[in-house]
């Protein structure tokens, strides 16, 4: 029987957050073309918003890379988004589980292995082992549109383990390179498991 693998959650959001979540899952999926044009007040009655959350959602899309505003045409959907994003993702989260390499402590050590062993959370707890607030919200805010989009992906309970294994033991072990390495595999896994769920495949990096 397959097991929900361990990603982030998404917390309590606001309107624009909300809007922004759903726009970019449904943008990353596919269900939106590269150069379809986002008309705002379709959008904003399609999802039971004003246009103000509507706007500040799509300027946070635009500082993401997945729309542009183009002359004449208004704000479309931006080309390539979907390697755009699995890619700086999987960079994001590698430099996150080198640093966490390099600074967790044996207690925090500790903990991440035992959340591997348990079925727990054991992302989360490389984001904060890796000590830097900023990619975390990064990776973070890029990991909201496949939640969405997929609501946890689902793999092999073997697979997991055996992937969440490979990067704990090597953030424990203090091995930055390896950590990283095995960080792009997992993200790599996420990438597979969101284009196997989605409407529409989008390109990823291999």
């Amino acid at each position: 029987m397959s097991r929900r693998a361990s990603i982030p959650t998404v917390p309590q959001m606001t309107r624009a957050e909300r809007v922004r979540v759903q726009l970019a899952s449904e943008i990353v999926a596919g269900e939106f073309r590269p150069g379809t044009r986002l008309d705002e007040v379709v959008q904003a009655n399609r999802m039971g918003v004003s246009r103000t959350p509507l706007r500040e959602a799509v300027r946070q899309l635009a500082t993401l890379g997945l729309v542009e505003n183009r002359p004449h045409r208004g704000v479309v959907v931006a080309d390539g988004v979907g390697q755009a994003l699995f890619e700086t993702l999987t960079e994001l989260e590698a430099v996150c589980a080198g640093l966490a390499a390099g600074r967790m402590n044996e207690d925090t050590r500790a903990e991440l292995l035992r959340l591997v062993a348990e079925d727990g959370d054991w992302l989360s707890a490389v984001h904060r082992g890796c000590g830097n607030g900023v990619l975390v919200g990064l990776a973070e805010t890029l990991w909201q549109p496949i939640l969405t989009g997929i609501q946890r992906f689902v793999v092999e309970p073997e697979i997991k383990r055996a992937m969440g294994g490979r990067i704990a033991g090597a953030v424990a072990a203090g091995e930055g390179a390896e950590a990283e390495a095995a960080m792009r595999d997992f993200v790599h896994l996420a990438a597979q498991a969101f284009i196997t769920s989605a409407p529409q495949h989008v390109s990823v990096v291999n």
